[in-house]
């Protein structure tokens, strides 16, 4: 085992946390911890690639400030919602904002702030095995080496989606930064959800998020249960761009894809004493909607409280929150088994609800009367069945 010099709280040869995955969880809790009252303890942040590159972009809405509000690509106090029909409404989104935040601006500021720090080290390579003890959880990385910790904080672990009495969908999306000619781009009014594209039966729509008026990331967006082939994101993103953008003069600046579970499968955020999963491995990830930095955000700072004031990481939650949950798989209830079409399942949430609440719903913090409301909004057949359906497959066996 490899040996960690001084290494404090009487552990042996190891570090008080590892880190495994130097993603965007895996940062940001290293950040917390370097912000918190335990910024003196050792940690070791294992990551196979380097952080050089804008991989990825988050968007999410939020109503108060978050820890990295200062590197922000973009922010807006209004957004565009557009129907299958073309019918375009600007949501008044009152105290919250939708905000941007690019993947390299990320690594950059949050690595720059913890490199060079005496307690923090880095390893470039990737977790093979993770094992606990009474005292220490011990990971093996690819290479053979070991090291030990009190705790483990894993963002690596794959869910496993392959229980048929839940509903395992995939949030899969291509994006392209595109550079025009022509200054066509409103950069104060984002498209959010733009379902003015052919469907084909399933959930699908586009964001457009401007920078200038030059200058955007277009993205288009599937709810589905399987990836298209690579060829038709292209095929789809560029009939878009032409068609209703009406751009032939352009550049492709950056592109992006990626794939985010929305699964009501159960999750363990905490398999043992001494491991801990983060992030989408955790369970961060809105099943409902496939955001997940906000979120993880959330989660990570409430586990460095807990770090901070009880010396361990496990929060319980209270058994009433978990209703979020059951209202998610509700949801993709009526996805997976096509009761609505998605796009009239959205517009008649963001038309007969202060979009402000749906925010505030999505993100788990209404009141069940607010709740209530909500749910009288929907087309209630539709969704009662959907209800029926979830009891179903989570009490019996199919």
């Amino acid at each position: 085992m490899t040996q960690k010099k001084n290494a404090p709280l009487g552990v042996e040869g190891g570090y008080d946390y590892i880190i495994c995955g130097g993603g965007m969880a895996g940062l940001s809790l290293a950040y917390y911890l370097k912000t918190s009252t335990l910024a003196h303890h050792s940690i070791l942040i294992i990551e196979p690639q380097e952080k050089d590159k804008n991989d990825r972009t988050w968007a999410f809405w939020g109503n108060t400030e978050n820890a990295f509000e200062h590197i922000l690509y973009k922010k807006w106090s209004s957004v565009c919602f557009v129907d299958a029909d073309g019918k375009s409404q600007v949501l008044d989104i009152e105290n919250y904002q939708y905000k941007l935040l690019r993947g390299i601006d990320f690594y950059n500021f949050v690595i720059g702030e913890l490199k060079g720090l005496g307690n923090i080290e880095w390893l470039k390579d990737s977790v093979s095995s993770i094992d606990d003890s009474d005292d220490l959880a011990t990971i093996t990385t690819t290479n053979g080496t070991q090291f030990q910790a009190k705790y483990v904080f894993d963002s690596t672990y794959k869910l496993k989606l392959d229980n048929r009495n839940n509903h395992n969908l995939l949030q899969h999306f291509k994006g392209l930064v595109i550079k025009s000619v022509e200054p066509i781009f409103n950069p104060s009014l984002p498209d959010m959800m733009n379902f003015g594209v052919v469907q084909y039966n399933d959930c699908r729509f586009i964001y457009v998020l401007p920078f200038d008026e030059h200058t955007a990331i277009v993205e288009y967006t599937l709810f589905s249960e399987k990836l298209l082939q690579e060829k038709e994101y292209d095929i789809e993103l560029k009939k878009y761009i032409s068609e209703k953008l009406q751009l032939s003069n352009y550049q492709i600046l950056e592109e992006e894809f990626g794939v985010i579970p929305m699964s009501d499968e159960p999750t363990n955020e905490f398999p043992s004493k001494h491991v801990v999963r983060i992030g989408t491995a955790g369970g961060y990830t809105n099943p409902a909607t496939g955001y997940t930095f906000q979120n993880t955000q959330k989660r990570l700072k409430g586990i460095v409280e807990s770090l901070e004031k009880t010396g361990s990481p496990i929060i319980k939650d209270a058994w009433f929150k978990k209703r979020f949950l059951f209202y998610a798989s509700v949801l993709l209830n009526v996805l997976e088994q096509k009761r609505q079409p998605a796009a009239e399942v959205f517009t008649r949430l963001y038309e007969r609800n202060h979009p402000s609440q749906i925010f505030k719903f999505l993100d788990g913090e209404t009141n069940f009367w607010e709740e209530i409301k909500i749910m009288y909004s929907t087309k209630k057949p539709i969704f009662i069945a959907a209800v029926f359906d979830v009891i179903k497959r989570k009490f019996t066996k199919l």
